[in-house]
């Protein structure tokens, strides 16, 4: 990214695995063997980089020994900290963002969700609890961001419901259903008038960035029809509450 360690700077020993890479051989008397990679000859690696032949595939990586090796800590190079912070963790404010949460609040406890707060500790704003159809939101967020990690986390309970006896899927695929989530956000923020571009594209970014367009693209139908669902989901709840009133209020707010 550009940045340096500071000079003079001494670093941290640390130990650092060493793996090595084996490979699954199958016979074509329907047994197989376990070999290291760098024992294959060259007809095998060719085999191997064949994504169409499965007579040998990738087995597991295995550590083999550990080396010292130096680490930084962030304080120690030139990176522009208050500036990085400012931009990964935005005030985002704006005075119509709770009475919108509340109206949130109620369609997710019609969805069969609960919502409750907590003092989350490692780093993040909220996350969907299937175990429990319970969304968390951390303690202590300005009232857009809290708007907006609710529609986040809303997405997920919604659009994901197939991950929760699945935590392998989105450990595989995370990237892949945090841009799903982020995107619903955004286009329901953007629906609202309320603008969350000043979090919301930074997450998009650092989600996709090792990306191409075509696993993006297979995400497009998820972000559309549940973008629709929760907008539909809000208005109901908005003329449930407000009934006759709904329309006028919603002409004032814009």
């Amino acid at each position: 990214m550009g940045y340096k360690v500071n000079k003079g700077e001494v670093g941290m020993k640390i130990l650092i695995p060493s793996f090595l890479k084996f490979v699954k051989v199958n016979n074509e008397d329907g047994t197989y063997e376990i070999k290291p990679f760098y024992m294959l000859n060259e007809e095998e690696l060719k085999k191997y980089k064949n994504k169409e032949d499965e007579s040998i595939v990738f087995y597991k990586d295995k550590i083999t020994n550990f080396r010292v090796g130096n680490v930084f800590d962030v304080s120690q190079t030139d990176m522009p900290l208050d500036k990085i912070e400012d931009e990964l963790n935005p005030v985002l404010d704006d005075p119509s963002a709770d009475g919108i949460a509340d109206i949130f609040i109620k369609a997710i406890y019609k969805d069969d969700f609960k919502v409750k707060y907590e003092d989350i500790k490692n780093g993040a704003k909220g996350y969907c609890d299937f175990d429990n159809n319970t969304i968390v939101l951390k303690n202590g967020l300005s009232n857009l961001m809290r708007l907006k990690v609710i529609i986040h986390e809303y997405a997920h309970s919604l659009a994901h419901k197939h991950l929760k006896d699945n935590n392998k899927e989105y450990k595989e695929h995370r990237n892949q259903y945090e841009i799903e989530a982020e995107s619903i956000a955004y286009v329901v923020s953007k629906y609202l008038g309320l603008d969350t571009s000043q979090y919301s594209l930074s997450y998009l970014y650092s989600w996709s960035k090792n990306k191409d367009f075509k696993e993006i693209e297979d995400s497009f139908s998820t972000i559309v029809n549940y973008s629709k669902k929760i907008i539909s989901n809000y208005d109901k709840m908005y003329e449930e509450n407000l009934g006759f009133y709904a329309d006028y209020y919603k002409q004032m707010s814009i």
